[in-house]
């Protein structure tokens, strides 16, 4: 009898997700984790942006809504980060920039059972400090900042050459409000996995000196492999799962 490869059980990896508020270097961290213990990366920001970049349906509905200053709808996020879990298949990964809201925490949580939540906490002025100094490349995702981690030549990607730009919301006065609004928003999120018992949080005063402590403590818990199976959600919200 055939069995459609899709519904089969697998072996799945160790999945990880990171918060913090913008600016406390999830980027960054979420690299150093790939980087040293084998993971994917999922991370919601960046999938967008690369949509939108490359125009397509999904990057036009998208800038669409941010240009206008609104959210990008829950039920849109939900089908990009379910493709993207799908494709991580037995991986390792660790998600980055969703859920924001307690909504899509719970919607999250029928999609897949996470092992650990990273929760990164810098004060908020130096927040403010770190992101008045930010260049980003917009298609690659990449981050510099002129203080710390400075492009070798200035104003430009180190990879491609292309010229680096600054995120309007990288303004103070629009990083405060950003941070007041995510502390809001994200507060029933911390508190749901707090009461999972996945939630951890590491504190530092800026990202690069974030990395060792969450080095230190992934070390003694990061499952290279873990033996449970996994199986998509019958109602799994994709485009095609095959």
């Amino acid at each position: 009898m055939f069995v459609s490869v899709c519904l089969m059980a697998r072996m799945r990896g160790f999945r990880a997700l990171i918060m913090g508020p913008p600016g406390s270097g999830k980027g960054y961290v979420s690299d150093m984790i790939v980087k040293t213990f084998g993971a994917v990366h999922i991370a919601a920001g960046d999938i967008l942006r690369k949509h939108i970049h490359q125009g397509t349906a999904l990057g036009k509905h998208a800038f669409h809504m941010i240009s206008q200053g609104k959210l990008v709808p829950d039920h849109l996020l939900h089908g990009v980060i379910a493709t993207a879990v799908y494709k991580a298949e037995d991986r390792n990964f660790i998600l980055d920039g969703y859920p924001r809201n307690l909504a899509q925490a719970k919607h999250l949580q029928g999609l897949v059972k996470l092992d650990m939540v990273i929760n990164l906490n810098i004060p908020d002025e130096a927040i403010v400090n770190m992101l008045k100094n930010r260049l980003v490349h917009m298609p690659s995702g990449r981050v510099y900042n002129e203080g710390s981690a400075a492009p070798r030549v200035p104003g430009h990607d180190d990879v491609t050459g292309d010229p680096l730009t600054r995120r309007v919301d990288d303004h103070p006065k629009v990083v405060q409000a950003r941070l007041a609004a995510f502390d809001k928003q994200m507060q029933p999120v911390i508190r749901f996995y707090m009461k999972q018992n996945i939630l951890y949080t590491i504190t530092g005063r800026q990202h690069r000196n974030l990395w060792p402590l969450v080095h230190k403590f992934l070390k003694k818990r990061w499952i290279k492999r873990s033996v449970r199976p996994f199986r998509p959600p019958r109602n799994l919200d994709l485009v095609k799962l095959c």
